[in-house]
């Protein structure tokens, strides 16, 4: 396995022969490849993402809300 240095040399070297399209693509997969290995930041769970929010619903609210959805669900579906 060739050392880093060497690497970076070689990459440069063939980079050089290529058309500018293809130099193009090779830059675009490169993006990919950086993209990939790049940290993450951990995710939140849906309880920390609402911890913050200022909404205050009631069970009333819930209630009303409920039975405006389901007012116009169609009673006489056959299955």
């Amino acid at each position: 396995m060739q050392t880093l240095p060497k690497i970076e040399e070689t990459l440069i070297a063939v980079i050089k022969t290529l058309p500018t399209e293809k130099q193009q693509a090779l830059l675009e997969f490169a993006e990919f490849l950086q993209a990939k290995t790049a940290p993450k930041a951990p995710s939140k769970s849906i309880k920390d993402f609402w911890a913050n929010a200022d909404i205050n619903l009631t069970e009333e609210d819930l209630s009303t809300t409920r039975k405006e959805m389901w007012a116009n669900f169609p009673k006489d579906i056959e299955m």
